[in-house]
C-alpha cells in the first residue's frame, strides 16, 4: 500500500506542477484534463473472492486514482488516461499523432478473476504441474492441508501505429501481448465407471502474442483493405501430473490431466466496398484462417487399485491439430425509391478439420477420435417500406443451410421470416410491433464408422440441432408526453418446440418485460428508474436408451434405471431507482441510488418407476429441487458532490452491497475426503458459499485544468 501511495503522490505532484507552470507561462494552449484521488475504507464480510470477482477493492483503506489528459490543436493531438494506479485493475492508455497523417497508441490494463480464496488441498506443489502427497492414502485431516487461492490475473499490453501520409492509401500495424497467471479448479474422475471425484488446482500460465497488419485504399467511391492477423498461444504446462488417491500407486506412478497445448493461429482477410448508382452500395468480406497445435499422447494409463499402468496401443504418439476456415460475405444495399430501402446478402462459412485421426486399441476395444467439419450458408432479403401515416414496415426472409460431416449430428435447413411495423404518428410516441418465425428441418444420418462409439443418434437427438419451431413476438412503446420525461416499455415472448428430440429438452418458453423512465424536474432534480423481468420455463424428459426408429421409444424402467420428466423454471427480476438532487445548482449535488436483482429457479421432477417404488422417505414431491441457482443482489449508494471552485470538486459517499446465493449443488457444502464409494470426493472448497456483504466509505477530490 505504501508503494502505491508514493507512486500516486509523485505522479499527481508532477502533473499539478506541470499544468500550473504551463498555464502561468502560456506554454501549452489546448491542454486540458483532470486528476481524481479517492480514498476508500472497505468492510467486507463473507466471500471476499466473489465480492472482488472482477475488481480490486481492499478490505480496509485504499487510495485510488484517475487521470485524464488531452492536448488538441489544429495539427496535433495527445490523450492520456489512467485508472487505479498500482492495483490489479490498473489501466493506461496513451495515444497521439497528427490529424489526418498518423496516429500512435499504447495500451496496458490488468483485470483479475477471483473464484475462491483460502481453498484447501492435501496435494503438495499447488501452482505447479506436479501434484503429489507423501503417504497413501492422503491425510483426511483438513488442518494439515495447504491453503491457496483460486484466482487468475490477466495483463494485456501493446500498441499500434496508423499511417495516413500517402492518402488515399493507409497502413495500420499493432502488436499485443496477454499474460494470464493463477490457479483454476478442475474436476477429474478417480476411476471409471463410477468412483470418487477429485478436484485439482490447475496451474494457469498462458501467454498470447498477437500481431495485426492492415493496408488499404480509401477514396470515394471505393474502399479496399488487406489484413493479416497472427496469434501465438503458449502454455508453460501442457500436462498436470497428479498422484491419484483412488489407486495404491507410488509417487512415481502419476496420473495425468492434459492442459491446453501451444498453438498458432493466423487469418488473412480482404474487405471491399463500392458506391453504386441509385444510392446503392456493394460490400464484401473474404477471409481464410488456419489454427495449428501439437500434443504428445500417452500410451498407458493408471486404472487399477493394485498400482502400475495399463498399456494401450495408439497409431501415433503425437497428435497434430489443424483447423482451417473460409468465410465469404457479400452484401448489396440500395435505396432506389424514396419509400423503399433494400438489402440482399449471402454469407458462407466453412470449417475443415484436418487434424490427425488417432486409432486407440485397449485390449479388445478400439476407438477413433471424431473429426468435426461443417459448413453454413446463409442468404437473405430485407425490405423496408415508408408508408402513409408515418408507418414503417420491414420484412425479411433468411435461409440458413448447415451441413455437418459427423454422422451423429444432423444437417439443418432454417427458414426465418420476420416482420416489423413502426409507427411515429404522434410527436411524443413511437410504437413498434414485431414477429419472427423460425422453422428448422433436420436430417439425421444412420451410417457410422465401425471404429467409433455406437451412433449417438440411435439414442439421442440433440435439441440444439434437432427440428424446431420458434415463434418470437415483440411489442414496445416509447413515450415523451411532457418535456423532460421519457418512458419506455417493451414486452417479448418466445416459444420453442423441439418436435422430434428423443431425450432431453422438449419445449421452452420465455417472457420478458423491460421498462425504464427518466424525468428531469428543471434545475432542481433528476429521477430515473428501470425494471426488468424474465421468466423461462422448459420441459425435459429422460427415457431408457432405445433406437430412435423403434415403434416403442419408451423402455420399461428397472430398479436401477428409470424414466423421469422435469419442468425447470427460472425467474429473474431486476429493478433500480435513483435521483440526483441539485441542492445548489451547479454547486452541490446529492445522488441516491438503489439496485436489486433476484433470481429464483426450481426443478419439478416426476419419476416413472413402474413396479419399483421410490426409496424410503422419498415422494414425488420431496424429490423436487427448490433451490436452483437462486440468488439476490442488492446495493445502495449515497453520494454528495461539491464543486468548490472552477477547478476543484469534492465528493463524499457510502456504498453497500449484499449478495446471497442458494443452490442445491452448493448448499451445506462439506469437504468430503474419501478414497472409495460413488459419493466419495476430495474437494478443495472451490465456489464454496459465495455469499457476501460489503460496505465502502469514500472521499474524493478532483482537480480540472
Amino acid at each position: 500500500m505504501q508503494s502505491k501511495i508514493i507512486i500516486l503522490v509523485v505522479v499527481v505532484s508532477f502533473l499539478l506542477s506541470f499544468t500550473a507552470l504551463a498555464e502561468e507561462e502560456g506554454l501549452i494552449e489546448g491542454l486540458e484534463g483532470s486528476i481524481t484521488l479517492e480514498g476508500r475504507i472497505g468492510n467486507i464480510a463473507g466471500d471476499k473472492a466473489k465480492f472482488n470477482e472482477y475488481r480490486d477493492i481492499k478490505d480496509g483503506f485504499g487510495l485510488y486514482s484517475k487521470i485524464r489528459l488531452r492536448y488538441d490543436t489544429e495539427k496535433y493531438f495527445l490523450n492520456f488516461k489512467s485508472n487505479d494506479i498500482g492495483y490489479d485493475t490498473q489501466s493506461y492508455r496513451l495515444d497521439g499523432g497528427r490529424w489526418g497523417k498518423f496516429k500512435i497508441y499504447f495500451d496496458y490494463h490488468e483485470i483479475p478473476h477471483h473464484f475462491t480464496f483460502d481453498a484447501r488441498s492435501f496435494y503438495a506443489g499447488v501452482g505447479g504441474n506436479i501434484l503429489t502427497y507423501p503417504t497413501h492414502p492422503p491425510s483426511t485431516h483438513l488442518s494439515t492441508w495447504d491453503d491457496f487461492d483460486y484466482s487468475i490475473e490477466r495483463r494485456h499490453f501493446g500498441g499500434g501505429f496508423k499511417w495516413e501520409f500517402f492518402k488515399p492509401f493507409f497502413f495500420d500495424v499493432s502488436a499485443f501481448r496477454e499474460e494470464r497467471e493463477g490457479i483454476f479448479p478442475v474436476g477429474v474422475a478417480g476411476t471409471t465407471p463410477g468412483g470418487i471425484a477429485i478436484e485439482l488446482p490447475e496451474p494457469i500460465d498462458f501467454t498470447t502474442n498477437t500481431i495485426k497488419l492492415e493496408t488499404g485504399y480509401t477514396k470515394n467511391p471505393l474502399f479496399l483493405s488487406l489484413g493479416l492477423f497472427f496469434s501465438q498461444f503458449e502454455n508453460d504446462h501442457n500436462t498436470l501430473f497428479f498422484r491419484n488417491p483412488s489407486t495404491v500407486n507410488t509417487a512415481s506412478t502419476m496420473d495425468a490431466f492434459t492442459l491446453p497445448p501451444d498453438n498458432q493461429y493466423y487469418k488473412l482477410a480482404f474487405k471491399g466496398s463500392l458506391k453504386l448508382p441509385l444510392r446503392s452500395r456493394f460490400n464484401m468480406n473474404l477471409g481464410f484462417s488456419r489454427a495449428n497445435s501439437e500434443a504428445d499422447l500417452f500410451n498407458s494409463y493408471v486404472a487399477n487399485v493394485a498400482g502400475g499402468r495399463t498399456g494401450i496401443t495408439i497409431s501415433d504418439l503425437s497428435f497434430k491439430g489443424k483447423m482451417e476456415t473460409q468465410n465469404y460475405n457479400f452484401v448489396f444495399t440500395s435505396n432506389p425509391l424514396s419509400f423503399l430501402d433494400g438489402k440482399i446478402f449471402y454469407r458462407h462459412y466453412r470449417l475443415d478439420n484436418k487434424s490427425d485421426k488417432i486409432i486407440t486399441m485397449d485390449d479388445t476395444d478400439t476407438f477413433i477420435n471424431h473429426l468435426f467439419d461443417y459448413k453454413k450458408d446463409k442468404a437473405g432479403l430485407e425490405l423496408r417500406f415508408r408508408l402513409p401515416m408515418k408507418l414503417h414496415l420491414t420484412g425479411a426472409y433468411h435461409h440458413v443451410r448447415t451441413e455437418r460431416e459427423r454422422e451423429d449430428i444432423p444437417k439443418n435447413k432454417d427458414n426465418i421470416l420476420s416482420i416489423d411495423l413502426r409507427w411515429a404518428g404522434i410527436d411524443f410516441m413511437i410504437a413498434k410491433v414485431g414477429f419472427e418465425k423460425l422453422y428448422r428441418d433436420a436430417k439425421f444420418n444412420t451410417v457410422r464408422d465401425p471404429l467409433d462409439f455406437p451412433n449417438i443418434e440411435t439414442f439421442l437427438r440433440r435439441y440444439d440441432a434437432a427440428e424446431q419451431d420458434r415463434d418470437t413476438y415483440k411489442v414496445s412503446v416509447d413515450l415523451s408526453p411532457i418535456e423532460n420525461l421519457n418512458f419506455g416499455i417493451e414486452y417479448k415472448h418466445k416459444e420453442i418446440d423441439y418436435k422430434k428430440t428423443i431425450l432431453g429438452l422438449q419445449k421452452e418458453k420465455r417472457d420478458g418485460i423491460d421498462l425504464d423512465a427518466d424525468y428531469t424536474a428543471g434545475k432542481y432534480a433528476r429521477i430515473f428508474g428501470y425494471f426488468l423481468y424474465e421468466r423461462i420455463k422448459n420441459s425435459q424428459f429422460q427415457r431408457q436408451f432405445v433406437p430412435a426408429d423403434s415403434p416403442n421409444p419408451v423402455s420399461p424402467p428397472t430398479s436401477s434405471a428409470f424414466n423421469w420428466d422435469v419442468t425447470q423454471k427460472d425467474g429473474e427480476y431486476d429493478y433500480g431507482i435513483g435521483t440526483e438532487i441539485f441542492i445548489i445548482p451547479n454547486k452541490l449535488t446529492l445522488t441516491l441510488q438503489h439496485d436489486y436483482v433476484r433470481s429464483n429457479g426450481s426443478a419439478d421432477f416426476t419419476y416413472f418407476l413402474g413396479a419399483n417404488p421410490l426409496p424410503a422417505g422419498r415422494t414425488q414431491d420431496n424429490i423436487d429441487i427448490s433451490d436452483w441457482d437462486d440468488y439476490r443482489l442488492k446495493s445502495y449508494m449515497i453520494k454528495a458532490t461539491y464543486k468548490a471552485t472552477k477547478r476543484f470538486s469534492f465528493s463524499l459517499g457510502y456504498a453497500y452491497e449484499k449478495f446471497r446465493y442458494k443452490d442445491a449443488q452448493l448448499d451445506g457444502y462439506q469437504f468430503v475426503p474419501a478414497i472409495s464409494g460413488t459419493n466419495g470426493a476430495y474437494l478443495t472448497g472451490a465456489y464454496k458459499d459465495p455469499s457476501y456483504s460489503g460496505s465502502i466509505v469514500f472521499l474524493g477530490v478532483s482537480y480540472k485544468f
